[in-house]
């Protein structure tokens, strides 16, 4: 996965992009920033936020886009929430349970950050 740009390519009629915002919750407090092509880049901009300025609980997530449909309809969802990685989550979401590259994604963020506890 790394530097491979597997998460703008289709996985079916799936395209998968990462986003990263300094507040999970609400998007809109703080830092965000959407349509990310790798996990490398992903988690290097979730280290360059400034701890002393964090507006709320940090998150990395994912964004999958169905082809021919608005953006509205796309599927956002947090893998990384705080010091947290909730696998169990993607359990609940069936387009996010079934691609392969959550799973890969969700993979590699377990090895990226060994300290974050992993709730299945």
């Amino acid at each position: 996965m790394a530097g491979n740009n597997a998460k703008k390519e289709k996985a079916g009629t799936e395209g998968l992009t990462f986003t990263v915002a300094e507040c999970g919750e609400f998007h809109s407090l703080g830092e965000c920033h959407e349509g990310i092509g790798t996990l490398e880049e992903a988690v290097s901009i979730y280290r360059n936020i400034p701890p002393g300025r964090m507006n709320g609980v940090p998150s990395i997530g994912i964004r999958i886009h169905k082809a021919g449909e608005p953006e509205s309809e796309d599927l956002v969802l947090d893998l990384v929430s705080g010091r947290a990685i909730n696998t169990g989550l993607i359990r609940y979401v069936p387009e996010a349970d079934s691609n392969p590259f959550v799973w890969e994604a969700v993979r590699e963020l377990i090895k990226i950050f060994p300290e974050k506890e992993v709730f299945d």
